[in-house]
């Protein structure tokens, strides 16, 4: 994903009179990139309980595939900030990433082959 993509799906997943529909989606494949525009602008709408919660929810898990593909999760102060529904899923995604990790023992990337909304790392 080059940087305008990365810059178009921010633009939409911080655009409060977008479709939600759009917002989630651009949660949802900002996953994708290290990027770090892209980490704080999840962090940013999971961490706020005003929005809805497919957003919140969507945020949360692409934070934690992001955590879990470059191996730096969030601080326990980032995680206390999150969403209860945001901090439920970066939770599922981060911990099922580590424990994936851990028993791996074929000496791979170690990389979860775990998916969200039928994606595949």
């Amino acid at each position: 994903m080059d940087a305008e993509q990365v810059q178009g799906l921010i633009a939409v997943l911080l655009d409060p009179a977008a479709d939600i529909g759009y917002r989630d989606d651009a949660a949802m494949d900002l996953y994708a990139t290290p990027d770090p525009r892209a980490r704080a602008a999840l962090f940013a709408v999971a961490s706020d309980v005003s929005n809805p919660y497919i957003l919140v929810a969507g945020a949360g898990e692409s934070l934690g595939q992001i955590a879990a593909a470059t191996g730096r999760p969030l601080s326990e102060s980032e995680r206390a900030q999150l969403a209860p529904d945001a901090r439920r899923e970066y939770d599922v995604f981060h911990e099922t990433a580590c424990a994936a990790a851990a028993s791996d023992g074929a000496g791979n990337s170690g990389r979860p082959g775990i998916s969200g909304h039928g994606r595949q790392w």
